[in-house]
């Protein structure tokens, strides 16, 4: 039982990666950008294809820079189109926004399982008896630098000033001087950038389609939940702790069944817990 919860901090790290990735953008944006994992999965799908061309440093490179590349264009065009716009048409736009990027997805690539090079093949550790691979440790220190770079970013620069600026009051932001589309720019591309890397290391370790690796986008979201779209270190706890119940979920073979249901079940019981208060409130 504890290998399994072991393998599962490798999916956990990613999600928790995307999670983190999903905050810092409602944070410094002010939407939810359901196109995390399918932006990622374009980085991991383009390194798998060339890899063997290539070489897979290069090969990595080129992928995460397209995906930082889709995802600053989307950024782009909803500070562009979107800035003004009440929440819920910029939920509209991101949710038609991912959906046009997987057709593209499977424009490009097709649906067929591909694999990437793993990193550092062969080292592994022995702690407790548990084998512990070199993949696995390096998603989660991934995961955890993400949540140290963002709080920094967030907390004790002036550019995360300025984005959160732009979030909330973008024309003034830019009245005031901002440099509104660079700023969005620079945010926009940092979830990019960390979205094809935790994929390129998902998929390093768990080769899948492309429409399995975009799915990831479920986890990724309940990881966020959990930090209430707010704190990227609930959201770094969050993203760990939903790989670890996955990976726990194949325990016995008729739990291993339900293993896709456990975002969702996450989902649903902190959506509950977190909104206990005012259904106590209207009860009473």
């Amino acid at each position: 039982m504890l290998t399994l919860a072991v393998a599962g901090l490798a999916a956990g790290g990613a999600y928790a990666m995307f999670g983190v990735s999903i905050v810092v953008l409602k944070r410094m944006a002010g939407v939810v950008n359901f196109s995390q994992a399918v932006v990622g999965a374009f980085g991991a799908y383009l390194t798998a294809v060339l890899a063997d061309r290539t070489g897979f440093l290069l090969a990595a490179i080129v992928g995460t820079g397209v995906a930082v590349a889709i995802s600053v264009t989307v950024g782009l065009l909803f500070a562009r189109l979107f800035a003004e716009s009440d929440e819920a048409i910029r939920t509209a736009a991101m949710i038609a926004s991912t959906v046009g990027l997987f057709a593209l997805g499977f424009r490009f690539f097709g649906d067929t399982p591909r694999s990437v090079p793993v990193i550092l093949p062969g080292t592994s550790w022995q702690v407790g008896g548990v084998v512990v691979t070199a993949g696995t440790v390096v998603v989660v220190i991934a995961a955890f630098a993400t949540v140290l770079v963002t709080n920094w970013v967030l907390n004790g620069t002036r550019l995360g000033s300025q984005v959160r600026a732009i979030s909330e009051r973008p024309i003034v932001a830019e009245l005031l001087g901002v440099p509104v589309y660079s700023r969005t720019a620079m945010v926009w591309g940092f979830t990019g950038l960390v979205s094809a890397v935790g994929m390129i290391i998902v998929a390093s370790n768990l080769p899948g389609s492309f429409s399995s690796l975009g799915f990831l986008i479920f986890p990724a979201m309940a990881a966020a939940l959990i930090g209430a779209f707010k704190s990227v270190g609930l959201a770094f706890a969050g993203g760990l702790t939903v790989g670890v119940i996955e990976a726990l979920s194949s325990y016995r073979a008729g739990w291993a069944e339900y293993r896709g249901a456990v975002p969702f079940m996450i989902a649903m019981l902190v959506l509950v817990w977190t909104q206990r208060g005012e259904v106590w409130d209207a009860s009473r």
